[in-house]
């Protein structure tokens, strides 16, 4: 019974914070920096690039970031947690 409680108050306590929820889904998390890694769609062809904006800086998902609302959060498998997310974003 301890341990169901321990689960519980985990998952309570990451799908509450945005920057948890990005550690451990975004694949541009590198210890609290960004690789910088962005996707573009041009006509029938996806490309990607590193934006040197972006990397190596501190990740800003708490700010707002286009790829963790476009590309993480749809992407996230456990429908708790992406809601939460979703919420969190107003999306």
């Amino acid at each position: 019974m301890h341990l169901h409680i321990v689960y519980l108050y985990i998952n309570s306590e990451i799908m509450n914070r945005i920057k948890t929820i990005a550690q451990l889904n975004c694949a541009n998390w590198n210890t609290g920096k960004c690789i910088g890694c962005v996707f573009s769609k041009k006509k029938n062809s996806l490309g990607y690039f590193i934006d040197s904006k972006l990397s190596g800086k501190d990740c800003k998902v708490e700010e707002g970031c286009d790829y963790f609302e476009s590309i993480v959060i749809p992407g996230i498998a456990d429908d708790r947690i992406r809601k939460s997310a979703e919420k969190m974003r107003g999306l």
